[in-house]
């Protein structure tokens, strides 16, 4: 329904069915033990396209059930007083099922139409480096016995949870060469002692196994350069957007999304991603998790819109360089609104998001 992945089996569905029917199952406890995702009942019927109708949460009992699918069922119109909402207008294309509200899928199409996405606005999204194997390639920074140009300081999120970076003084070894490849264990005697020992566990892994002869690299490729860039993290799964700025020092670990931007100051948008507009956008596009958590992937992050920064005036920069920096969620609330133009009853929809 959200994912990238989806995107074939979602425009079969646009161009061929109908989805009758959506029972969201987030949070409800339907299971003999506790779940951390939560599936979805689909209706799917090869007929013309039409509205969905829409429940959530329902009533874990036979009569409510019953009930429950007499309306659902119904070819009388449903009406929110039955727990039933119709939605127009959910399958389209490729584009993922938007089921929440129709206000909602009116607003974020409005802001889709009119503003970039944070990639054209000349920001770059990705994530921190796996291994396949922290336990060899990850460990205190001073104590890792290799060259010192073949370890870097490693950023996770125990060290931002604070909403602040407190490294912890974890690092990374880091078998790439600058200009990309491997670099030659007989160089670097310390790395291929350090490497050597650790042998069984790294070649156990299934990129070691595929190619033998590269046995020591890090799953991703480890590029230095992003260490020394200023870059803002966000953790995966967060019920709200964690954005930390990250000044330069500390190469971030699988676990963190990282944006770094040559066009945004990255303060402005950390109050942009801060506030209500973030998790507008990536609980529209994310699948939820129990207890309302969201997954801030970069698939969603890349969802996000923001205008050009040539186009934010220079008070506005300020405004926003300000909130940013206190990470005060009221300053970067008010100055998101005013950014994207969001009338109260729209800013109203932004900030309902979820609940």
């Amino acid at each position: 329904m959200k994912n990238r992945y989806g995107g074939p089996l979602r425009a079969l569905v646009a161009r061929d069915f109908h989805l009758r029917v959506y029972v969201d199952m987030v949070d409800t406890p339907a299971f003999n033990s506790d779940v951390i995702a939560y599936p979805a009942i689909t209706v799917i019927a090869r007929e013309p396209a039409g509205t969905t109708r829409i429940a959530r949460q329902p009533q874990i009992d036979a009569p409510a059930l019953a009930r429950l699918a007499q309306v659902l069922t119904s070819p009388l119109p449903a009406h929110a007083s039955h727990g039933v909402r119709e939605l127009s207008g959910v399958t389209a294309g490729v584009e993922p099922w938007i089921l929440e509200s129709f206000d909602q899928m009116v607003l974020i199409r409005r802001i889709e139409a009119g503003l970039p996405t944070l990639e054209e606005a000349g920001c770059k999204v990705g994530i921190g480096v796996a291994t396949g194997a922290d336990q060899a390639f990850i460990g205190t920074f001073d104590d890792l016995d290799v060259e010192p140009d073949r370890k870097l300081p490693l950023v996770t999120t125990r060290d931002i949870v604070t909403g602040a970076v407190e490294w912890r003084g974890l690092g990374v070894v880091n078998p790439f060469a600058d200009g990309g490849g491997l670099v030659p264990l007989d160089e670097f005697p310390r790395l291929k002692r350090y490497l050597e020992v650790r042998k069984t566990e790294i070649s156990g892994r299934h990129v070691a196994q595929k190619t033998p002869a590269n046995w020591y690299r890090t799953i991703d490729r480890i590029t230095p350069a992003l260490a020394q860039q200023a870059k803002l993290l966000i953790p995966d799964i967060k019920g709200e957007a964690q954005v930390v700025f990250e000044g330069g020092r500390l190469y971030p670990h699988h676990n963190l999304y990282f944006i770094v931007s040559a066009e945004w100051d990255l303060h402005a948008l950390q109050a942009v991603l801060l506030s209500g507009i973030a998790r507008f956008f990536v609980s529209t596009y994310s699948t939820k998790m129990r207890g309302g958590y969201l997954r801030f992937q970069a698939q969603y992050l890349r969802r996000i819109r923001v205008p050009l920064w040539e186009k934010v005036s220079l008070e506005m920069r300020s405004v926003l360089k300000s909130a940013g920096e206190s990470r005060d969620l009221v300053a970067c609330n008010q100055a998101a609104r005013e950014l994207y133009g969001l009338s109260e009853r729209e800013w109203s929809i932004v900030s309902g998001v979820g609940e």
